[in-house]
């Protein structure tokens, strides 16, 4: 695919993940400036529940039931506005501490070129870098899980079926469990919608947006709620947005964490809106922000669970602060005693997101990495996963934010956040196998790389509280620099700022995008989606052989394959239907007879009748190297050695990689 080819899936996607969400959030009575931001939250939860929706009903996938839940939240969020009475309004938790913050912080914002300049600076070098990781549109991430995420994708085109309870790709011929599929039915959904049915393109799509346009606009919204911002320090977010090296390269390469990396760009907003509803003066009415943000919130948890533990790290330190808030102000008694009940409520509420909402401990495989001082330092300066530690310039900045907070005494919500994701890194950095680092970070799987990939989610505010300062003390510097004879004018005043906005972004950019940690993070991220000789799922002589499959192998015939050496792709890559997806897949005794015996199908018959069940007439041998090297040979031996076992007759090969019509059953 060009291109050129590539725009109409990303239109396509940006379409599905902003326009039900902006539909529903205005006529909850949000404006504009906050309905665009917490619309792709809001979008993920119609579509997932779309889906489900649509899988009940028997209506197959497409954008009607799209259509019809997004009428029905519409609707429902206008007659909470239009009805609920005022009441709600006067007692509600904003009121609280309103009448204190607007006392203490008067809101001073650029206009709105500014934030706008700003954002598009942060999509276009966010874009620009993944792009540069992408590489073409329709390479793809040889890693281990993608396997079933593309594989997914296609599934769902293939039954017309996205919903994340009926999932039965993997499951064999045992019962189905829930999946978060808000990942794959966003993309699949692209697909139609663009008429396209290149999975690896639509999929780069979505990786595209929602890295340099939902991660953006959460970003934007979260420091415009934040207030007092400076023009340098808002076009300084749009290059901070893109400056760490673990988000959302990490994410995005490593795993591949795709539903979490949906999961973790729909979080800023959803922090922003939380932070409008307890602490901001300015909110809108809690009947417009409180259906939104209940919508905007089931949807990041259903683009990945564990994301709403990401949430709580952000969510319990800001509703402490506005328990404080509003103990110390002049409040009836009984809403000091509601504002206890609902912190308690809260706590509870995270003790069993965190106790529960996690995989089975057996999961949890990964082990400490590295000693609690090494990764004490790696928090601090921002580079985990790294094998030799730098202070980034970045760090820097996060650091005077830090500063900036204590001494203002201004979102240090913030910095407690950021001290809970650094512990957290700690501790599933370096603490060693246990009870504790099991209860801490299992949620996470006890997967270094998760946590490192989130690292940046409680550092970013700090950061542009950071670059903030220092373009306000710049500003201050510049106009001290002016002659006294000069005489201060609209003009100079705009000058100045255009001047110290300019260095501040350039600086930005050379000291943040440049060091080599930085730039090694990009190049490790892009390798993933290079097809190369010594690449960990297909090489290049693999995809040439993958591409003539659809010539080769007649519609309606099933492809003997094994998904550890990356020959399953041909199901999702080139819509070959194959007889396993995934690496973790639930064997039927038809696929289980294969794997034993395929090689001697002419003198077993019962593989002969597996075969026959599930029309298999091919077999794809793509050799012995398997993904992230290893062994899973001693599972499959009914496919050593194809090319002596009698009734396989090769008729197309590349290199290495040989495709086999199956005669040995008559």
């Amino acid at each position: 695919m060009t291109w050129l080819g590539f725009v109409p899936l990303v239109a396509a996607t940006i379409g599905l993940l902003l326009v039900p969400g902006v539909i529903v959030a205005l006529c909850a009575g949000l404006p504009a400036r906050i309905a665009l931001p917490i619309a792709p939250g809001v979008s993920t939860a119609i579509i997932v529940v779309a889906a489900i929706a649509a899988d009940a009903v028997g209506m197959g996938w497409n954008l009607w039931p799209v259509a019809i839940i997004t009428i029905v939240c519409a609707a429902g969020c206008w007659w909470m506005r239009r009805i609920v009475s005022r009441v709600v309004d006067a007692g509600a938790i904003a009121s609280r501490v309103r009448r204190r913050q607007a006392s203490s912080s008067t809101r001073t914002t650029p206009r709105r070129g500014w934030w706008l300049a700003g954002g598009l600076l942060g999509v276009f070098l966010t874009g620009w870098h993944m792009i540069a990781q992408i590489g073409r549109p329709d390479n793809f991430a040889q890693s281990f899980d993608n396997m079933f995420h593309l594989n997914a994708v296609r599934w769902i085109l293939d039954h017309s079926n996205g919903s994340s309870l009926t999932m039965s790709m993997t499951s064999g011929d045992g019962p189905t469990s829930f999946y978060p599929l808000a990942w794959h039915d966003v993309i699949s959904l692209a697909l139609k919608t663009a008429n396209s049915a290149d999975v690896a393109a639509g999929t780069n799509a979505m990786v595209l947006v929602i890295s340099s346009v939902v991660w953006v606009l959460g970003c934007f919204y979260l420091i415009r709620m934040l207030g007092r911002a400076t023009v340098p320090g808002v076009v300084a977010v749009g290059v901070l947005v893109c400056a760490f090296p673990t988000f959302p390269y990490l994410s995005t390469s490593y795993g591949v964490l795709y539903p979490n990396t949906l999961g973790m760009t729909l979080l800023p907003a959803m922090v922003a809106l939380t932070y409008q509803i307890f602490l901001d003066p300015r909110a809108p009415k809690l009947r417009s922000t409180i259906p939104v943000a209940l919508l905007a919130g089931f949807g990041m948890v259903l683009a990945h669970p564990n994301t709403a533990a990401l949430y709580c790290v952000f969510a319990f330190p800001l509703i402490i602060t506005w328990l404080v808030h509003t103990l110390r102000a002049d409040r009836p008694r009984w809403q000091l005693v509601g504002a206890c009940i609902l912190t308690a409520a809260t706590a509870v509420i995270i003790a069993v997101i965190w106790k529960f909402l996690r995989p089975a401990d057996a999961a949890g495989i990964w082990p400490p990495i590295v000693g609690w001082r090494r990764a004490l330092w790696q928090a601090v300066t921002l580079t985990p996963m790294v094998e030799r530690t730098t202070v980034l310039p970045l760090a820097v900045i996060v650091a005077i934010g830090a500063v900036v907070t204590i001494i203002t005494r201004r979102h240090l919500w913030l910095l407690a956040a950021h001290v809970i994701m650094a512990f957290l890194w700690i501790a599933v950095a370096s603490f060693p196998f246990g009870p504790l680092r099991t209860f801490l970070v299992g949620i996470w799987y006890n997967d270094p790389y998760r946590l490192a990939a989130s690292l940046p989610l409680t550092a970013l505010p700090l950061a542009a509280i950071g670059a903030n300062s220092i373009g306000a003390w710049l500003l201050r510097f510049a106009h001290l620099r002016v002659p006294a004879n000069v005489v201060a004018s609209p003009r100079l005043e705009a000058t100045l700022k255009w001047a110290t906005t300019l260095v501040l972004a350039l600086v930005l950019m050379l000291v943040t995008q440049l060091p080599a940690t930085y730039r090694q993070a990009l190049r490790a991220a892009s390798d993933i989606y290079r097809i190369t000789p010594d690449a960990n799922v297909i090489d290049p002589d693999e995809y040439a052989l993958l591409k003539q499959l659809p010539q080769l192998v007649p519609a309606g015939q099933r492809v003997a394959t094994v998904p550890y050496n990356g020959s399953s792709l041909a199901y999702a890559l080139e819509n070959v239907d194959t007889t396993t997806t995934h690496i973790l897949y639930v064997g039927t005794p038809d696929i289980t007879e294969l794997n034993q015996g395929l090689r001697d199908a002419e003198t077993r018959p019962s593989v002969c009748h597996a075969m026959a069940d599930m029309n298999v007439h091919y077999a794809l041998d793509f050799g012995p190297v398997e993904v992230n090297r290893w062994n899973y040979r001693a599972f499959y031996p009914g496919f050593a050695d194809l090319n002596t076992a009698p009734g396989f007759v090769p008729i197309a090969s590349s290199g290495h990689a040989v495709l086999y019509r199956i005669d040995a059953c008559g």
